[in-house]
């Protein structure tokens, strides 16, 4: 009985300290097909560490009294870790949702090549199990695509 009662707590503790180190993009072009929106989904948790490590204080995140060097250090990491080849995009804002943080980016007057290339490396500096879905809704089709440390680029078509 106590055997069967260790393995049950041993399971349990595998199962609930197991982390996910996933992000989710989404590319939409706009309705009137000017520009690129881009919404990017991470655990909260993620965003969490990654202020932790750059020493912010979390009290008030995602308050009206959230310290403003904040926003800026997210605009300075996505810039580094998020680049869509030939554009820059325009950070909007976060919204934290409990254990969800989404970042919201848009690409003003988006001329579309016939396809782009998108480096996205977020997280990737902290967890080496990180993987980025990007999910490009076209005009015509979806495209989907894993990012990883050994593949950190996708290249779609709008």
């Amino acid at each position: 009985m106590y055997k069967l009662f260790f393995k049950i707590i041993l399971l349990q503790s595998l199962i609930y300290s197991h982390q996910f180190f996933l992000t989710t993009t989404e590319v939409r072009l706009s309705d009137n097909q000017e520009s690129l929106e881009i919404t990017i989904q991470t655990f909260t948790h993620d965003v969490e560490a990654l202020l932790k490590n750059a020493s912010f204080n979390l009290a008030n995140l995602g308050s009206e009294r959230e310290d403003d060097k904040i926003d800026d250090f997210i605009i300075d990491y996505l810039s580094n870790n998020f680049i869509i080849q030939d554009h820059y995009w325009r950070y909007l804002g976060k919204k934290i949702d409990g254990d969800f943080t989404l970042f919201f980016l848009e690409i003003d007057k988006f001329d579309s090549p016939s396809s782009v290339a998108v480096f996205n490396t977020i997280f990737m500096d902290m967890y080496s199990k990180q993987k980025n879905i990007m999910n490009v809704y076209g005009t015509k089709n979806v495209q989907s695509s894993t990012m990883t440390i050994e593949e950190p680029a996708f290249k779609f078509e709008l």
